[in-house]
């Protein structure tokens, strides 16, 4: 498709310096493209040519203003908004998706009410955006149950569930139908993983597909019970192990923690990531740790003074176990889970009463 423009024709030997200018003044039609002759470089510009003729005042010898049909760029959106915008009317573009989980070559986004008659629209957007993308879903629900899934529902792509997740190196297998993950805990995963030290043993009561026991084995020789009560995500986890090159030891324990944990050697570390329930395990924790071990105790907390909130639960759940914390090691804010609440991690070392 072409397009009428004022255009400035200049011999290739000058070009670079009188682009140089044009840019400075930012006059190029970024929409247009160049014409490129034998000899001359034609460039598309959105000023008249009296103006043209005070910028390029120095080069008034070297150039000839003209009138030209110039081609359109073909731009292909760059993101979710640009790409479905047109498709939507304006006074709901702010429901328009800001973010959406990238999990292996899945996407899950989450889609509000306002605009779900457009959720085809939006799932074949996110395909054509991304070429190593096969499959959307969109969320159907909240995560629920003890074994904490989520309803999906296929927008566009492929009909599968499973994918291969690579997560610093490391290669994570994922039932997003069946097993709950969060590829926005990377970070958390490695930091965690990085803190371990050789021969330690470590319990992650709620483990899921087995992010943390990847990262910690990955680099350490250590010892970690991946225990959990969804077998899909601990059938996840042994895919997983058999991709990557483990240096330390993995073992899987499916059941209810309360059930399967009192045969576990003492631990040196306890990851408990179930942000909405955590609280209710410390009866477990404060069975299998060793005196002065660490917790990593994660919670969904107001973001006002959240810190000062996860101790307070800490203290009050201990208490009631005879443990108190011997010292606050962090307290690390993951991300924002609702508005005006955070998903976070207090970092202790706990002891019983007497120790």
């Amino acid at each position: 498709m072409n397009q009428q423009s004022s255009g400035v024709r200049i011999s290739y030997k000058l070009a670079e310096s009188i682009l140089k200018e044009l840019r400075k003044h930012k006059v190029i039609d970024l929409s247009l493209e160049f014409i490129r002759e034998t000899d001359t470089l034609v460039i598309p510009i959105t000023l008249p040519e009296e103006k043209l003729t005070a910028i390029l005042k120095k080069y008034k010898d070297n150039y000839v203003f003209t009138i030209q049909n110039f081609e359109k760029k073909e731009v292909s959106p760059t993101n979710l908004f640009d790409a479905v915008k047109d498709d939507i009317p304006p006074k709901l573009h702010e429901f328009i998706p800001k973010s959406y989980d990238v999990i292996g070559d899945i996407v899950i986004v989450d889609i509000n009410e306002e605009i779900i008659k457009y959720k085809d629209r939006i799932g074949s957007a996110l395909l054509s955006l991304f070429p190593s993308i096969n499959t959307v879903y969109r969320k159907a629900s909240a995560v629920t149950g003890e074994l904490r899934v989520r309803k999906v529902e296929l927008l566009a792509g492929e009909k599968k569930c499973e994918t291969i997740h690579i997560e610093h190196g490391i290669k994570i297998w994922v039932n997003v139908c069946e097993a709950y993950f969060s590829p926005r805990l990377g970070h958390e995963h490695k930091r965690v993983a990085d803190e371990v030290l050789e021969n330690e043993i470590i319990v992650d009561l709620f483990t899921g597909v087995g992010p943390f026991p990847l990262h910690i084995t990955k680099n350490v020789i250590a010892t970690v019970f991946a225990v959990d009560i969804n077998k899909v995500a601990l059938k996840c986890l042994e895919k997983s192990m058999e991709l990557n090159n483990l240096k330390g030891k993995i073992a899987l324990i499916y059941g209810d923690c309360r059930l399967v944990t009192n045969s576990l050697l003492q631990a040196d570390r306890i990851i408990m990531n179930l942000p909405s329930k955590a609280q209710e395990y410390f009866d477990v924790v404060c069975q299998i740790i060793k005196p002065g071990g660490i917790i990593y105790f994660y919670q969904f907390v107001p973001d006002e003074e959240p810190e000062i909130k996860m101790k307070e639960i800490l203290e009050e759940k201990l208490r009631e176990h005879k443990f108190v914390i011997k010292e606050v090691l962090s307290f690390q804010k993951i991300r924002e889970s609702a508005p005006r609440e955070i998903h976070a991690c207090l970092e202790a070392s706990i002891s019983p009463f007497s120790i």
